[in-house]
């Protein structure tokens, strides 16, 4: 079977080649589509196909032994695998219509081709790395590659700020990344992940190993309080680029943490109740701050930081559960994070794949600007409705299951581990239900203000591609299948959780495979729902008549919530830690010709925490004034001085 994957990824290399090279760009971009379309759907049928199948650990390619000490196909390698290209899927296939808009744009739209295809190989063969250095490769190539397609519109001032600051940090967390890595090689004396092991008794060699790997991979994954680089790269990046950055990129960051739990296995259980508590704020702070925000985009990119913030606390459970051995939370906590690493790629992927179909039409990410939308297009405000409902966590979508599984996970350690863990996962369980009614407000909000009422501005037509339409049905299908059947993902994770090596023996879990009640129910409220649908359909046809208006003979746009005023309230509990701006024009006389008021929130991270250093680290390197000599023999003289200085550290490493 591993023909399919050398096929899949000669595909991909051939989009990559056919994008810098034919003519004209349309043509470019059609071979684009075609070449990448099956190849990822062949890797992804790759990956199912292993999965059940797998030994302990495997080798990528066995039928080519040289290559068994790079590559290997592991349960978790798998499942990301598939998790990448089942989302990759209906992105490049929506790609041609949000493009074609971009010929134009002839070079930049092959420079974005190609960096977009070496970005989805590198990911892919990212997660399939047995070899540490070979690892940091691919990481630093999807780095590089993503941040190439940042800088699709690099005329635009925000795209030169956001991409600057993309670059810098995930660059922090690949040397963190480095220096993990080779302490692990000294520690296990090999750079093979198979062989990579480090126990508690290392003492602070193995604290400091563990914090290196949760901060270096976790910043990948966007958790708080080293988040702000999401809010900025997701609104900046094409709509396609934005999707992927979301439903693959930052989830490379939670393979990364699944990866530190092997390594460091087995954690304390500090450990574990730390990265719930961590979690919980994240997810917590990124509903609320999402709740507050105007832009679609960056709303959605807050979203990424929530749910990263849910599957952090799947972990958390996990990690517990290994510390207390205890299997039924290790199957709950990491199963719920898996699955739920599934489902945010999903529904994630189908929501920003839909911001920018609106951005196309309004030409705004504003959402104070849109309305009306269900009169334009309503089969695409469903599917836009799919999703909505699927990240909100609502039955009988996809998000609920997974959620479910963390939920169980709450109530199963409270009455395994007793002491003060009932009291500690009450508390977690009620703050999941708060950013669970957080998310319900949110999207309430912008499918309200987008799609409901009148326009807010002038639109003589809202198109939705066919291509579009096709990508977007994909990812709703999937929504809505996952939660009414989610048995065969659930199947998937069983062989994943089983091939483990976290030092604990797991049997089956029973509740995994139990799930045929529940899927009657959720089917059975799936026809329901259809049938008052049908109901009111044919009811409506016979209106005659428009609403009433509360006596006003035509409604406009300014009788209408705004995205600030509908928030408001829930804002303002927490406006100190929102840092939420208020800027208002109240009415002077009692017919007044105009008022305005509008809510602006920042970021604590940004404004309290990186402004002021990056602020006072400019200050210190301005003091020095020979570091602006424009004398190129200084040049020279530094990068001499750099060259000594890691050769020495390298020398000393190596032989002392």
């Amino acid at each position: 079977m591993d023909i399919l994957f050398l096929i899949g990824c000669s595909l991909t290399i051939a989009g990559a080649v056919a994008a810098a090279t034919v003519r004209p760009v349309a043509r470019a971009l059609r071979i684009f589509i075609i070449t990448l379309v099956p190849g990822l759907a062949l890797n992804a049928c790759f990956a199912m196909s292993r999965i059940a199948s797998l030994p302990l650990v495997s080798p990528l390619f066995p039928s080519v032994p040289w290559t068994e000490a790079w590559f290997r196909a592991d349960g978790l390698a798998l499942y990301f695998l598939l998790v990448i290209t089942t989302v990759a899927v209906p992105i490049v296939l929506a790609s041609d219509s949000y493009l074609r808009h971009y010929i134009a744009k002839g070079p930049a739209v092959r420079a974005f081709l190609v960096s977009f295809a070496l970005l989805m190989l590198s990911t892919q063969l990212l997660v399939l790395a047995n070899h540490a250095i070979l690892f940091l490769v691919f990481w630093e190539v999807m780095t590089l590659c993503a941040y190439l397609g940042l800088l699709f519109d690099k005329e635009k001032e925000e795209v030169q700020r956001g991409s600057f600051i993309y670059f810098a940090v995930t660059h922090l967390a690949t040397f963190i990344l480095y220096i993990f890595f080779f302490i692990l090689n000294a520690h296990s004396g090999s750079w093979l992940f198979t062989d990579m092991h480090i126990a508690p008794d290392a003492g602070w060699i193995y604290i400091g190993v563990c914090t290196l790997g949760f901060l270096g991979f976790g910043i990948k994954a966007g958790f708080m309080p080293v988040h702000f680089w999401l809010p900025w790269a997701h609104p900046i990046a094409p709509t396609v680029l934005s999707a992927f950055l979301s439903a693959v990129i930052i989830k490379t960051g939670i393979y990364g943490i699944f990866r530190v739990i092997e390594f460091c296995t087995p954690l304390p259980m500090w450990m574990g109740i730390v990265i719930l508590a961590g979690s919980l704020f994240s997810a917590l702070f990124g509903v609320w701050y999402a709740l507050a925000q105007h832009d679609i985009k960056k709303l959605l990119a807050y979203h990424s930081i929530e749910n990263i913030g849910i599957i952090g606390i799947g972990i958390g459970i996990g990690v517990v559960g290994i510390a207390a051995s205890v299997q039924s939370l290790v199957w709950l906590g990491f199963g719920g994070a898996l699955f739920h690493t599934f489902n945010h790629a999903i529904f994630k992927s189908l929501l920003f794949l839909g911001s920018g179909i609106i951005y196309r039409n309004f030409g705004t990410r504003n959402i104070e600007a849109m309305g009306g939308i269900v009169h334009r297009a309503p089969w695409f405000v469903a599917l836009f409705l799919v999703g909505s409902l699927a990240i909100s966590g609502i039955p009988p979508f996809n998000g609920f299951i997974s959620e479910f599984l963390i939920y169980k996970g709450f109530f199963e350690s409270a009455s395994a581990l007793g002491t003060y863990f009932p009291l500690f996962m009450l508390v977690m369980a009620v703050g999941l239900a708060f950013v669970g009614g957080l998310a319900l407000a949110c999207f309430t909000k912008i499918d309200s203000v987008m799609f409901l009422g009148t326009e807010r501005s002038a639109l003589a037509a809202f198109s939705v591609a066919p291509a579009d339409y096709a990508a977007l049905g994909f990812l709703a299908f999937l929504c809505v299948s996952f939660g009414v059947y989610p048995q065969p993902v659930l199947g998937m994770i069983t062989s994943v959780i089983a091939i483990n090596r976290w030092g604990i023996p797991l049997e089956p879990y029973a509740m995994f495979a139990q799930w045929d009640v529940m899927t009657l129910v959720f089917a059975s409220v799936l026809v329901a729902i259809a049938c008052v649908f049908a109901v009111k359909t044919v009811r409506m046809r016979s209106r005659v008549a428009h609403a009433w208006g509360c006596g006003y003979p035509l409604q406009t746009a300014r009788m209408q919530y705004t995205a600030s005023s509908y928030a408001d309230e829930i804002n303002s509990i927490a406006a100190a830690m929102l840092h939420m701006e208020e800027h208002a024009e109240p009415p002077s006389t009692i017919f007044p010709a105009r008022s305005r008021f509008a809510s602006h929130a920042g970021d604590f991270a940004e404004d309290a925490l990186v402004a002021p250093l990056y602020r006072t680290i400019v200050g210190r390197i301005n003091s020095f004034e020979y570091l602006s000599r424009t004398d190129i023999r200084f040049y020279i003289l530094f990068m001499l001085i750099v060259v000594l200085v890691y050769g020495g550290v390298a020398i000393i490493w190596t032989y002392f």
